[in-house]
């Protein structure tokens, strides 16, 4: 018996201590969105003082914060927006939260749940929730408040629902292994209409041979409604299937996206990963099949420097001309419905020049690299800088706006926003000149050029352009290789280098493998028919590598196939 309570009387310790230990941490948590809340207030008054628009004045904060601390600046702008909402309109919340009584999680869902309540409802509901949150989980308290609304205000309901469907979306973003998770917020009618569409193509529109789960069923109908075919194909393989489809089968919408591949891996010669725009990276096997029929672009090198030269300060401008070579890239139209599962991009670029635009391939700075350039007569350094030069319409570099080519050759290169903890992609973000354009006198600098551009989200533009008013604290430097440094008004200072580069030029080679395990979906057109955009790499490697060299390439991949097969 004594054993017993001895373990009981250690468990009761343990749980005692694991309260003390989370109120301690929920006081530290509402410490941490009150200091970051004071701190958009003191940059929202500089700001203010200093000429910046009231929609705009503090928005940067969260970007400070997130240098500061290094998480997302949607985690700050989140513990800013709670702060503004303790402070002004849950009192009682904010009091409970200090003290312990409750954590982050349980006073977000007070704030969200309220989000919408008058203030006279507001007044009355808040503070009894903030006792009630001491003794519930966060999910219970939000039911608890919708409940408590509609008691306290049926006729409000209407207007309370209708702002709340003001705030509905769908965002997608990249997940694990070349997947995309998808999150929205719709109206009740609407997202129980979809669930009921999707549940309905999953079951009436496939066999019960049909090897996938009803999850993926319905994972996979709702690409086909993206995808314009509003069709599922069972994939049962049976000859008499009773859901085959009769006539002909409908054609999938071609999806805008952008990807970068080295041009080794795009003719299969190497095996480095690819980079999707605004998924992050896609294994090559994924980047050749969407390359099978898109089109691509060569993408040059100069001015690019390897992350290591970066670091160590010692890229020169211009420099990376000798020993980064030209780069192809591909992109464009898929037609391959597996690209479909991780969803179509809008493509800035695309947008502007009326075309898909391009990503980048290039080959790597490695010895394999080298030998393609230099396998026969090697492009010097003058010969690329020509050839970068002849590719640059001369008259757009005095014109404000881009040129097609300029304007996705700089988006492939540095892949994301540039600015730091940002990963907004280059191709839905804005070109901006990081010496200023002279709109009164062009010639005088700041020239619309590739070396002069940099990818910046909307939010992330305004604050280099208020950096260069000095209207916000904040410095903006830029450094040989395209890499940025972002001083703080605190002054702490980061650097970002372009993403984008570093898949279009990877100094590391991956060596090719076969393909293992069960294979993705064939693409459209002939197996024996890998696509242009390979077809015409493989040519490119022809050109410049020779015989010796193509022969030593097909050894070393015949051992390590010996090496893996063994």
């Amino acid at each position: 018996m004594s054993d017993i309570a001895d373990e009981i009387a250690a468990a009761n310790e343990l749980v005692a201590r694991l309260r003390g230990v989370h109120s301690e941490i929920a006081v530290l948590q509402a410490e941490e969105t009150a200091l970051m809340t004071g701190l958009y207030h003191l940059r929202r008054a500089q700001q203010l003082d200093l000429g910046v628009s009231n929609l705009n004045a503090g928005e940067d904060a969260a970007t400070e914060i997130g240098i500061a601390l290094k998480v997302s600046q949607g985690t700050a702008d989140g513990l800013i927006g709670l702060g503004l909402d303790l402070e002004n309109r849950c009192p009682a919340t904010r009091e409970a939260f200090a003290a312990g009584r409750i954590d982050l999680a349980q006073a977000r869902a007070i704030s969200k749940s309220l989000s919408n309540a008058s203030d006279e409802l507001l007044t009355e509901l808040e503070p009894a929730l903030a006792a009630y949150a001491e003794k519930a989980d966060p999910q219970r308290i939000r039911r608890t408040a919708r409940r408590r609304l509609l008691e306290a205000d049926p006729a409000g309901q209407a207007a309370r629902r209708k702002a709340a469907e003001a705030d509905r979306y769908v965002s997608i973003t990249a997940h694990d292994d070349g997947t995309a998770l998808l999150d929205g917020v719709l109206p009740a009618a609407g997202g129980q209409a979809l669930y009921e569409r999707l549940r309905e193509m999953a079951s009436s529109q496939c066999c019960r041979k049909d090897p996938r789960t009803v999850a993926q069923r319905r994972a996979d109908a709702l690409v086909s409604l993206a995808d314009g075919t509003g069709r599922l194909v069972c994939q049962c393989c049976q000859p008499d299937c009773p859901r085959a489809l009769t006539g002909e089968a409908p054609v999938a919408r071609k999806a805008l996206v952008q990807v970068g591949v080295s041009a080794e891996t795009l003719a299969g010669l190497q095996d480095n990963p690819a980079l999707l725009s605004g998924l992050g990276a896609i294994d090559p096997d994924l980047a050749r099949q969407i390359a099978r029929h898109a089109r691509f672009e060569i993408i040059t090198a100069t001015g690019i420097t390897t992350p290591t030269e970066a670091a160590a300060g010692i890229a020169e401008t211009g420099s990376a001309a000798t020993t980064a070579p030209t780069a192809a890239t591909i992109g464009g139209l898929a037609a391959i419905p597996a690209l479909a599962t991780v969803g179509p991009i809008a493509t800035a670029a695309g947008a502007e020049t009326g075309s898909a635009a391009p990503a980048a391939a290039t080959t790597p700075t490695t010895a394999t690299a080298t030998s393609i350039t230099t396998g026969r007569p090697a492009p010097s350094a003058a010969a690329a800088t020509t050839r970068h030069a002849e590719n640059t319409d001369s008259a757009t570099e005095l014109r404000y706006r881009p040129g097609a080519r300029t304007a996705r050759q700089a988006r492939a290169i540095d892949g994301i926003c540039r600015a730091p903890g940002c990963h907004i992609p280059a191709a839905a973000s804005d070109l901006d000149h990081q010496d200023r354009f002279d709109h009164a006198n062009p010639q005088a600098g700041g020239h619309t050029t590739e070396d002069n551009l940099g990818a910046r989200c909307r939010r992330h533009h305004r604050l280099k352009t208020l950096a260069d008013n000095h209207a916000n604290g904040w410095e903006v430097r830029h450094h040989p290789g395209r890499v940025v440094e972002w001083r703080t008004p605190t002054g702490e200072s980061v650097t970002t280098e372009p993403e984008g580069s570093l898949y279009l030029f990877p100094t590391i080679a991956v060596p090719p493998v076969t393909a293992a395990g069960v294979p993705d979906a064939e693409p459209t057109g002939s197996i024996f028919d890998p696509g242009v955009a390979v077809n015409i790499m493989t040519e490119l490697m022809q050109v410049y590598t020779t015989p010796e060299q193509r022969r030593q390439q097909g050894r070393a991949l015949a051992s390590r196939r010996d090496r893996i097969n063994m």
